[in-house]
């Protein structure tokens, strides 16, 4: 799937699809946010192309002057600070960010197929804190969109867990959107807009360590089994948060579960509203909030604060979740019943650092998830992975990450192929070493191993080593 960190693989979803009208939507208030999507749209281009050519106009932001070979290698951007002008629309609560990332993977034995494929994108994103300009507080709004296209290296070879986090369709899309306020000195947050739930519900904390969908991203069986939204499938949505304490919060959402999103809304533009809504849930418990570790994690991200400074920080997040829907799904057999959840858990956690205000160390995290097996067909999936930050003391943005993944296919889904002739399914087990090169600020190179044992679920389909890349600029 999806994520760039960071940031979810629909050509293997196996979910029945139902199409469903809602009615009753007001036309003006569609039509207003429809309008308020297109204008969103055009300043985020507007933006991203005047950071790409900034002579293409009389008017256009002013060029970064010649770069010498150390700016070059130690700027944020590739393309520069635009002679200023990024730093201070920053100032002023404007920040946008704009990158490609691909992922290029093959498998040289086992498998289906012995086969590479490739998946790029290209991600604009804005986002616009009003605090700085207008008298009224806690008010924001947030805006992404993308290109993506490529091959689905996991669909050809047949592994349950995707070894790339970004495939999912073909697509230009307007992935997500929202208006969020604060309340109550920022203990209440309200969002209202198009949302990703995999962004927020089930989520890896430290997603963008690993390339394997699960690690990388979010549990993979999540649309699958409750068809929770994902990006850049982002559906309509409304979340409140409550966090009492730095350390403590809760929040629930209700999000359209959109069975077939890319045909529901091509473009992301349309506020397309169709089939049974999804209902989640999640709390959480932060360990040492001020030392780097978000109170709740805006979409997926660990802060990259290493902390005080005196003394060594680890900062951790353990949280529990759940999601219902209340729409019919099928059992192995076709006999549909009504309603559906599943549940998941995580624990993220600092384990050792090196010194005092360094990250420096270790990290571990282990997660599971779990959906009643008569209607999911992948019910189960456990997560658990450690990484090393700075390895090597002249390396310090470098990183080494080691995971597993473990996907089962359920009883009552197994069982019934074995009775139609087909091979009877158990669980898959997946492997990945990857070492995160950081050459520059802007330029990421990870390269990475990846092992399946049982592909699919299938004892019978030959163990498959996967080996690749995957590159990432920031403009």
């Amino acid at each position: 799937m999806k994520s760039e960190s960071a940031h979810h693989t629909s050509d293997l979803w196996h979910g029945t699809k139902i199409r469903a009208t809602t009615k009753g939507v007001p036309s003006r208030p569609r039509a207003a946010l429809l309008s308020l999507q297109k204008v969103t749209l055009a300043v985020a281009l507007a933006l991203t192309l005047a950071s790409i050519t900034p002579g293409w106009a009389q008017n256009s932001l002013p060029e970064d002057p010649p770069a010498s070979p150390v700016d070059l290698l130690s700027r944020n951007y590739l393309v520069g600070d635009w002679g200023g002008k990024r730093s201070a629309l920053a100032e002023k609560g404007i920040v946008f960010d704009f990158f490609y990332i691909a992922d290029l993977e093959a498998n040289p034995s086992g498998g289906l197929e012995q086969t590479k494929a490739g998946w790029p994108r290209v991600r604009g994103t804005i986002d616009v804190n009003f605090d700085r300009m207008i008298s009224w507080q806690g008010l924001s709004f947030h805006a992404t969109g993308l290109w993506q296209s490529g091959a689905n290296l996991g669909g050809k070879i047949g592994t349950l867990a995707n070894p790339s986090d970004l495939v999912s369709r073909h697509t230009t899309r307007l992935d997500s959107f929202w208006v969020q306020q604060l309340f109550l000195h920022n203990k209440i947050r309200v969002r209202l807009g198009q949302l990703a739930g995999l962004d927020f519900y089930g989520n890896q904390e430290y997603g963008g360590t690993w390339l394997i969908e699960p690690l990388g991203y979010a549990y993979g069986n999540l649309f699958s089994s409750i068809f929770e939204s994902f990006n850049p499938a982002g559906t309509p949505g409304a979340e409140v948060r409550f966090a009492p304490r730095s350390n403590f919060y809760i929040k629930s959402s209700v999000m359209s579960g959109n069975r077939d999103p890319y045909h529901d809304d091509p473009t992301g533009f349309h506020f397309a509203i169709r089939n049974s809504p999804n209902f989640l849930f999640e709390a959480g418990y932060v360990v040492s909030p001020e030392n780097g570790m978000p109170t709740e994690a805006d979409v997926g991200y660990i802060r990259k604060s290493p902390g005080p400074t005196n003394r060594k920080s680890y900062p951790g997040l353990y949280k529990f979740g759940a999601v219902y829907n209340g729409g019919k799904f099928a059992n192995p057999e076709g006999i549909r019943s009504s309603g559906n959840y599943l549940i998941y858990g995580m624990a993220s956690q600092a384990i050792f650092r090196s010194a005092p205000g360094s990250n420096r160390g270790l990290d571990a995290t282990f997660g599971f998830d779990y959906s009643p097996g008569d209607v999911s067909r992948e019910n189960v999936q456990i997560t658990a992975g450690t990484r090393i930050n700075a390895p090597f003391e002249r390396r310090p943005n470098d990183r080494i990450g080691i995971g597993f993944v473990y996907s089962k296919i359920s009883d009552p889904f197994s069982n019934f192929g074995a009775l139609l002739g087909g091979p009877r399914l158990g669980s898959e087990k997946a492997f990945e070493l990857n070492y995160s090169i950081r050459f520059t600020p802007y330029w990421l190179v990870e390269p990475t191993f990846q092992y399946y044992a049982n592909v699919g679920g299938n004892t019978a389909v030959p163990n498959t080593p996967v080996l690749g890349f995957r590159t990432k600029i920031t403009f």
